[in-house]
């Protein structure tokens, strides 16, 4: 087709190629002659262009995979979506009978391709067809809306489901590796309307159970109202967050008992060790602060403003900095540990949840959950040194809970409205597969296979 093309349309086109596709398409109503037309053009056009930029960014995204097969695949889905919106916008203003006969019929065939070429891509992410290199271990995934917890084992691609007494909001695992605890209410069996099953009303425990064999009868503990996250630090204790409470419990591992309770901001949340231990950084979701530990004389040291909705924290490795999510601002707060006050925020996707820096500390993963109604599919990158997002990667949908291996290869993802963990590979910078798990997975861990 081209070389039967004038010379100069030739080069028009290529030069669209060129220009337009290789970036994002950004300026393809400027190179159709759009850019004064803009604000006189009818409805329909502007509706025509409009679909044709959201279908160009995702397209190049998509073709740039590794393997062809996957690239032609991720390509080709943002390419029938878009000729799906451009059939939508000719049912909405056209007249023709035949154009909207074509229109119902591109929209049958498109949806159909669509969810057959998704319907690959899931088969192809399954967790045997993931590369983990040397990266040995297990990830386990705290499904909340199952009461049970997912063990993926990175050395055999397998997933295994195992009922537990509570539906987990988190987990961690203890330095020795003895212990895997999880947090959350009694489990009810009834998953009711919005998937949790459990009991709300009742006592929150702590369980704690043998990463081997999660079958195994658990220990219980009794920590109060609304437990929400659970760390483990090297002295053989536990913090749970009690949101329900106001405070954090401490747990006494080797006795199965709460030792302590520090009171923190309005309904604490998610936390994290400072990694040399001595202190406990809580973010406080109501009271838009985060609640600064001291793990020696187990009290509250400070109490740090940093603006709406403070979810989760992470810290870098050399405990310098702390990476605050701000679910409804759609920021995420950067503390300076030394000052103990908030020196940036840095825009990010919607409704950030959970975060974590990598091991090398060069960058933190930010999981955006986005909203009940409208669930979000992405992570976003920030780059430490820069303090801005380098990069925002596509999951699954309700972005939610975040870890990384030890070695900093991959980073893994809980996806709570789409039952699944993503897997990104830190080297490349891509997700290269979805692993299915139990229902409504919240918080994940990684640990090695000891």
């Amino acid at each position: 087709m081209m070389q039967a093309m004038p010379a100069e349309c030739m080069s028009a086109m290529q030069q669209m190629m060129q220009g337009g596709m290789m970036h994002g398409a950004t300026d393809a109503p400027k190179a159709a002659g759009m850019e004064a037309a803009d604000g006189n053009a009818p409805e329909f056009t502007r509706d025509y262009v409009d679909a044709m930029d959201a279908m160009h960014g995702p397209m190049m995204e998509g073709v740039m995979a590794d393997d062809p097969d996957t690239a032609f695949v991720r390509g080709m889905i943002p390419h029938h979506q878009g000729a799906i919106d451009m059939a939508r916008i000719v049912q909405q203003h056209g007249d023709d009978p035949q154009t909207k006969a074509w229109a119902e019929q591109i929209i049958a065939a498109q949806e159909r391709e669509i969810a057959e070429m998704e319907a690959w891509l899931k088969e192809k992410g399954s967790p045997e067809g993931i590369d983990f290199g040397q990266t040995g271990g297990t990830v386990w995934s705290a499904d909340e809306g199952g009461s049970s917890i997912s063990a993926l084992d990175l050395g055999t691609g397998t997933v295994t489901t195992t009922p537990i007494p509570v539906a987990p909001h988190n987990v961690d695992l203890t330095s020795d590796g003895r212990f895997l605890l999880a947090v959350g209410t009694p489990a009810s069996g009834d998953h009711g309307s919005e998937g949790h099953g459990h009991d709300g009303d009742a006592a929150g425990l702590l369980i704690m159970l043998d990463p081997q064999d999660l079958s195994k009868p658990a220990v219980t503990v009794e920590v109060g109202a609304h437990p929400a996250h659970i760390v483990a630090d090297t002295q053989g204790r536990a913090y749970a967050s009690l949101s329900g409470a106001d405070e954090v419990a401490v747990v006494d591992l080797a006795n199965a008992s709460v030792v302590e309770r520090i009171e923190t901001g309005a309904y604490p949340h998610g936390m994290r060790l400072s990694p040399d231990g001595t202190e406990l950084y809580v973010a406080n979701v109501e009271d838009g602060s985060v609640s600064v530990i001291d793990t020696a004389s187990l009290t509250e040291a400070a109490r740090i403003p940093v603006g709406t909705t403070p979810v989760q924290v992470g810290f870098t490795p050399d405990g310098s900095r702390v990476y605050v999510s701000l679910r409804d601002e759609n920021r995420v707060a950067v503390i300076d540990t030394a000052t103990r006050e908030v020196t940036d925020r840095i825009e990010v996707g919607p409704n950030p949840i959970q975060v974590i820096a990598t091991p090398d500390g060069r960058q933190v993963y930010v999981a955006n959950q986005g909203t009940e109604v409208a669930p979000n599919d992405t992570v976003s990158v920030i780059d430490t040194a820069t303090g801005e997002v380098a990069k925002t990667l596509k999951t699954g949908l309700g972005a939610h809970g975040v870890s990384a291996s030890a070695n900093g290869a991959f980073v893994f993802v809980t996806n709570i409205a789409d039952d699944s963990v993503s897997v990104i590979d830190v080297a490349r910078q891509e997700v290269v597969g979805s692993v299915p798990v139990g229902d409504r997975p919240n918080g994940i861990v990684h640990g090695s296979s000891n």
